[in-house]
């Protein structure tokens, strides 16, 4: 499950060379108030890459479900308590051949959040798409600590932008060179 800190301008040639060997799209998770599934088919597209991050922590910021093209993505009727009408969540239960991504972003003008490429699922169609990021992330990414770091995030780093999980976590838990 490699975690990492990355620009869009980082994780676009990431997701690029992926999207090469195999075609993929992109599904927000979530809990939606709809079955209908929107999907992207190419990591630039994705309406929420450059935008700020909706989180001060990673961890609970925007995914999205990773699917070889030709796999459906299949929402999941649930019924939240205390609320009338169904919703729908997009996840791993019912899509198990899939891998997440939290590409992670920017908080405030100074806090580089964390992004992360993880499964729930150890099918083969899952761990295959886990190890074409991971592969990607180790050529093109340097490794700082437990993390795969970008080149526009590791000057970011140098220029004194915090690195972190978290934007409440203290200092001392931001990456250092």
């Amino acid at each position: 499950m490699p975690h990492f800190f990355a620009t869009a301008n980082d994780l676009l040639p990431i997701l690029a060379a992926v999207e090469s060997s195999r075609g993929l799209t992109y599904t927000r998770t979530g809990h939606m108030n709809s079955p209908e599934v929107v999907s992207f088919r190419s990591g630039e597209s994705l309406p929420t890459l450059r935008a700020s991050a909706t989180s001060e922590t990673a961890s609970t910021g925007v995914a999205y479900l990773v699917n070889e093209i030709e796999r459906l993505v299949v929402p999941r009727l649930i019924y939240v308590h205390g609320e009338e009408n169904p919703r729908w969540a997009i996840d791993q239960l019912k899509n198990p051949d899939s891998t997440v991504l939290w590409h992670g972003g920017f908080w405030g003008g100074n806090v580089l959040l964390n992004g992360r490429i993880a499964s729930a699922s150890k099918s083969a169609p899952s761990q295959s798409l886990q190890r074409a990021f991971a592969t990607q992330l180790k050529r093109q990414f340097c490794r700082l600590q437990a993390f795969y770091v970008g080149e526009e995030a590791a000057a970011l780093l140098d220029s004194g932008t915090r690195l972190t999980m978290s934007a409440q976590s203290p200092r001392a838990f931001d990456l250092v060179r």
